[in-house]
């Protein structure tokens, strides 16, 4: 879908912010290498002491096989990540060490025992992360001129103010590893952190990895303040309450935000009910169209985040996202719903028999069916969620609403003084 279409339609990719922050916790005799390969080969015939890999489920096969790689040459693999936390136990087959969760503190302990030939299975955090002793992630270790070159890609640095977030979707894990609770970075280490990217004279878009960017409205309107004079633009994550404080948005427009991924989930209130214990979402949806038109009307455009395959989805469902982002104006990431593990939705498939397969990794891409559905077939699902994006994303639609927004911007003032 995204080799064929045309300019519109890209994958968005970020270096991997992790692996940076993990570097920075590493001592400075240790020589680092970061090789990441969206963008590179690894060269195999490269010798090392330790091999650290981080992966998300639909790229831990392949992290199987560069650890299996290594291993033959008797190099030790360690690995963190998301999947590594939720299935240790697999993990654990493939590589010689597995970190669980938040690997900061962890990290140097354990570089502390490897030295001594005294390392361990498992590191595991006792705690969360203190976010106030977070060290500067190593931008420098990106290979940014390669990064720069491929255009195939909607590309973005990665900057991080908080981790957690509050709602614990169903199908989410972001709660279960970072946990509900909001922890923040003091505005003067966020501040030093882009400083740095711009000392470096990397000039890419800005995407704040925080899952809920806004939801601490004092620390986030005092750190927007702070943002203004760097002279930005960045892209952030929010739920729809960011339309309620119109300080806020104001704000979010003149440092330099110009898109916020806004998580509706779904337009259908039966299946939005599936989505938090609490019904949060559903309470909100009544207000989807209000609060794109607040968002926009400061400025900043509202991409939709979208997941179709719901118990109370069908075939229809596809035809009223589309009639619905058409109607807003909004662009969006439309998925198809996928029971990672860890989640609720994947403990709650496995119980039901509706996994098509035990072991899925690979077709974790969010566009591939991997649940039985009585009303949507998986073939049916996967031709529609490509359809879905192709409509979206013509030069036609997109056009109106670039159109939309262009007339916006003009009764706006500049976004700096």
């Amino acid at each position: 879908m995204f080799d064929r279409n045309n300019e519109n339609l890209k994958l968005w990719f970020a270096p991997p912010l992790s692996l940076l922050i993990i570097a920075a916790h590493t001592p400075k005799d240790i020589e680092i290498t970061i090789i990441d390969e969206f963008f590179e080969k690894i060269d195999f015939t490269q010798e090392y002491d330790l091999v650290g890999i981080t992966a998300m489920t639909q790229q831990a096969n392949r992290a199987y096989e560069i650890a299996e790689i290594y291993r033959k040459k008797n190099t030790y693999v360690v690995m963190g990540g998301i999947h590594a936390t939720v299935m240790p136990d697999e993990a654990l087959q493939n590589v010689n060490t597995v970190f669980l969760g938040e690997s900061e503190e962890t990290w140097e302990l354990f570089l502390n025992e490897f030295k001594s030939g005294n390392e361990k299975k498992i590191y595991s955090s006792s705690k969360v992360t203190n976010l106030g002793f977070s060290k500067r992630p190593r931008y420098e270790l990106i290979n940014y001129e390669q990064y720069k070159s491929i255009s195939s890609y909607f590309k973005f640095l990665p900057v991080q103010a908080t981790r957690g977030c509050p709602h614990d979707c169903s199908f989410c894990v972001v709660s279960k590893f970072y946990g509900r609770k909001i922890r923040k970075k003091s505005i003067e280490q966020v501040v030093r952190d882009i400083e740095y990217i711009q000392s470096l004279k990397y000039d890419s878009l800005l995407m704040f990895t925080d899952d809920n960017f806004f939801v601490d409205r004092k620390y986030a309107k005092e750190l927007l303040k702070a943002l203004i004079s760097l002279k930005i633009k960045f892209v952030a994550q929010s739920d729809v309450k960011l339309a309620d404080d119109n300080e806020l948005m104001e704000l979010a427009y003149k440092s330099g935000c110009v898109m916020v991924l806004v998580g509706f989930e779904s337009i259908n209130p039966c299946s939005i009910s599936e989505v938090n214990d609490n019904n949060w979402k559903m309470r909100q949806i009544a207000n989807y169209e209000t609060t794109i038109k607040k968002i926009q009307s400061n400025g900043i455009v509202v991409f939709g985040a979208f997941v179709i395959g719901f118990k109370s989805d069908n075939l229809n469902s596809f035809q009223h996202v589309r009639d619905f982002a058409l109607k807003n104006n909004i662009p969006g990431q439309f998925t198809l719903l996928t029971p990672i593990p860890g989640s609720r939705v994947y403990s709650e498939m496995e119980k039901e028999d509706r996994l098509l397969k035990k072991e899925f990794w690979d077709n974790c891409s969010f566009f591939d069916m991997n649940i039985k559905h009585d009303k949507i077939p998986k073939e049916e699902a996967e031709k529609q969620i490509v359809w879905l994006h192709e409509q979206v994303y013509s030069d036609e639609n997109v056009m109106k609403r670039n159109y939309h927004m262009m007339q916006i911007y003009k009764k706006l003032p500049p976004r700096w003084n």
